[in-house]
């Protein structure tokens, strides 16, 4: 994971470059004062390394941020092919070629000193979830943007009056006027003429239609689980085998965690990997509840803290072997009133009270600060911090398989369209927002159900008929995966599962209200 602040306009400082270490305070003092305010946002997301790079033109710079989560340890920005290039990549690569162990950024980097100027292809080529600058110094154009899903989040602004460009992961409230990043686009702004074409994809627009074909007898559903279950587990594999064995070997894997079928499922299929590949990894798994004084409910009583407690029992009795904590996050409400300014900051230019109540549940789960229970004595709940800094989230299984309560009564055009739409907006819908608040606590969040290849295999293989209430997952979780009854699990919005949602008097707002 890293952070990416990117700006073109005019810069009053003399080309440099400037490191900040890890725990050192960042001032960037670049002379532009967006740059200067944004420049702390970037950096909490990659707390082990940032920098401030400024062009020989005096025209541009580039301040980024490094989590190091793979070795050989990657600085950034990066300038390649005797710096025709300079690179910012945030973000995780699954290419086979890169190897197990390799750094992705090199990867890029070694891409780009062999594209001779065909920078779209390089992109085309990089398989996982990142966001990235390109600058071409020598055509005077800037690429950057996002993965074909969006996992990572980004950000860009042109300015009305002087055509400055500013990119970010992640900006705050108090700013320009940004605008989210579309996923799979590949913006181009030519420096010299200030005009940004956003024409080029990196996906075909085929790629993520859902198909209409039934299968109402269900004769092939045997296939298709083992399929799924097939790519999932590959999936797995891929976002724990990126992680460098020091990381492995010294801090846990964390799941976000309701205690539901998406996230138990990944829970299940990580215990499976690490069996094999590293067995003495431990798993937290990350639940929240709050304090809700609308409904006088303790953060012990909602909903999803009940469901985790019970599921955790079943994966903890299905895989003994795995050292595995439930992290039970409870958000007492003056804790909510102090965070959710900052949560509004983070989450910007998402201003609903919908955003909010689930962007603060995502924000206070992967902070981490909550309890476990103790082993020796039940009724001791001991304070605990997370210690792991690659958390996974089951997103995505909904939109792929059918598990909105909406979609039940459609027919089979409308839900193959609206499946379709699903997964084509969940870019702006969810990752972009959630992306700022989960990295904003010095983490990276990994997607296996947002996998192209599982995508793929869903959107294009998978019959509507299975996606009825998430027919083909929960059947791949009960044979597969031995999850019995929370492959039956009926889903629950976390906003209401954790009780962030509605947490006053005034209980009567909607979600899509906008933010006073």
């Amino acid at each position: 994971m890293c952070g990416i602040l990117m700006y073109c306009g005019a810069v009053p400082r003399k080309e440099g470059y400037v490191e900040f270490l890890e725990g050192e305070k960042v001032d960037t003092q670049s002379g532009v004062a967006e740059v200067d305010r944004v420049a702390p946002y970037i950096a909490a997301r990659g707390p082990n390394y940032s920098s401030l790079r400024i062009g020989g033109d005096e025209k541009t710079c580039w301040f980024s941020s490094v989590l190091s989560l793979r070795q050989p340890f990657a600085k950034q920005s990066v300038l390649v092919a005797n710096g025709r290039y300079v690179l910012q990549f945030n973000g995780e690569l699954y290419n086979s070629e890169i190897g197990a162990h390799s750094s992705d950024t090199q990867f890029v980097v070694d891409q780009l000193e062999a594209c001779n100027g065909d920078v779209v292809s390089v992109l085309r080529s990089l398989s996982g979830e990142f966001a990235y600058t390109v600058t071409d110094t020598a055509q005077k154009q800037v690429y950057f943007g996002r993965d074909a899903v969006g996992k990572r989040s980004l950000s860009y602004c042109i300015t009305a009056d002087t055509n400055e460009l500013y990119v970010a992961s992640v900006t705050g409230t108090m700013s320009l006027d940004y605008v989210n990043c579309m996923a799979g686009t590949v913006y181009m702004f030519d420096m010299e003429s200030c005009v940004l074409d956003e024409s080029t994809s990196l996906l075909d627009p085929r790629d993520y239609e859902v198909t209409p074909q039934e299968d109402p007898e269900l004769v092939s559903l045997p296939q298709i689980i083992d399929a799924l279950y097939g790519a999932l587990t590959e999936s797995v594999r891929k976002r724990i085998t990126t992680i460098h064995p020091k990381h492995i070997e010294n801090s846990p894997i964390a799941v976000l965690f309701s205690g539901g079928l998406d996230c138990s499922v990944i829970v299940a299929l990580i215990c499976q990997q690490l069996t094999r590949i590293a067995p003495n990894t431990a798993i937290e798994l990350l639940n929240v509840g709050f304090e809700n004084p609308r409904t006088k409910m303790q953060p012990s009583d909602t909903p999803d803290r009940k469901l985790a407690q019970q599921s955790y029992a079943t994966l903890h009795n299905l895989f003994p072997e795995t050292s595995m904590s439930l992290v039970e996050v409870d958000v007492p409400y003056d804790q909510y009133l102090e965070h959710r300014p900052k949560v509004i900051d983070l989450m910007y230019p998402k201003n609903t009270e919908m955003d909010l109540s689930i962007a603060i549940a995502f924000y206070f789960a992967a902070r981490g600060v909550g309890y476990i229970t103790s082993a020796e004595n039940p009724a001791e709940r001991k304070p605990y911090n997370r210690k792991g800094i690659v958390l996974f989230s089951g997103l995505g299984a909904d939109e792929l398989y059918g598990g909105y309560h909406k979609l039940a009564n459609k027919s089979t055009p409308e839900l193959v369209a609206e499946l379709t739409r699903q997964i084509s907006n969940i870019h702006d819908r969810n990752l972009n927002r959630d992306d700022k608040v989960i990295a904003a606590n010095g983490v990276e969040v990994r997607y296996p159900f947002l996998d192209e290849d599982v995508i793929r295999m869903s959107t294009t293989t998978i019959p509507i008929t299975y996606k009825i209430n998430k027919l083909v997952l929960r059947r791949m979780a009960g044979e597969k995966l031995g999850l019995g009854p929370i492959a039956e699990e009926p889903k629950r919005a976390i906003q209401f599962g954790s009780k962030s949602a509605k947490m006053t008097k005034d209980g009567n707002k909607n979600g899509t209200d906008v933010l006073k």
